[in-house]
């Protein structure tokens, strides 16, 4: 069996938004969101998973159904100084709103508008609220120019584990992330998943009668 993930901390936000897009694709038939499910989390061409038997395909998507539970994340508990190491970079971030500059307010609030699924903006959030610290310990000032670099170091390697507690206490904080993120993020996700691992267990159970 290829590796596969285990839990949230070995899903980057990349891997995450690239889970998202085959969700969301409407083209796909749930056999071939398996298929490219499992191409995405292991590496593998999709014409060696074609290639294998749809119990084995079972088994694996059955492997990471934890994708199915964002629940299973553990919330953040404490609010106050958070910080967070990636890859060496440690960042802080600033989770209420009223803390952030006028700059950063305004980049904020751009990226909340500029695409209707907020998952895909999710590195771009990320990067205007996490400020990165010299040394672990001194802010740098937020500079709008340098935003496209951190936002594409956080969506190369941040965790969802880390990810997703930051944008859940964020969205108790700010009304314009409440209902677009937290809603799409667990009820949406959750709804395809279940209808996914449905569809494959009744594909299995014809299989067995032949």
């Amino acid at each position: 069996m290829p590796k596969l993930p285990n839990s949230w901390k070995e899903i980057s936000l990349k891997t995450y938004c690239g889970f998202e897009k085959i969700m969301n694709d409407q083209s796909l038939d749930n056999h071939a969101k398996d298929v490219e499910i499992v191409s995405l989390l292991t590496g593998i061409s999709r014409s060696e998973i074609l290639a294998l038997p749809l119990k084995t395909l079972h088994e694996y998507m059955d492997k990471v159904k934890f994708l199915n539970n964002l629940d299973l994340i553990e919330p953040l508990k404490n609010s106050k100084n958070f910080r967070f190491c990636i890859k060496g970079k440690w960042f802080k971030i600033k989770l209420n709103a009223s803390d952030l500059t006028g700059g950063q307010y305004i980049d904020l609030m751009t990226f909340l508008k500029e695409n209707e699924n907020p998952v895909s903006n999710i590195h771009n959030i990320l990067a205007v609220i996490a400020t990165p610290l010299k040394w672990g310990l001194m802010p740098i000032k937020y500079d709008g120019k340098d935003h496209a670099e951190r936002s594409s170091f956080l969506y190369e390697y941040m965790p969802m584990s880390i990810a997703y507690p930051i944008l859940v206490f964020f969205c108790n904080l700010s009304q314009h992330l409440t209902t677009a993120m937290q809603d799409y993020l667990k009820t949406e996700t959750t709804r395809k998943m279940n209808l996914i691992q449905a569809e494959m267990l009744d594909i299995m159970n014809v299989t067995a009668g032949l």
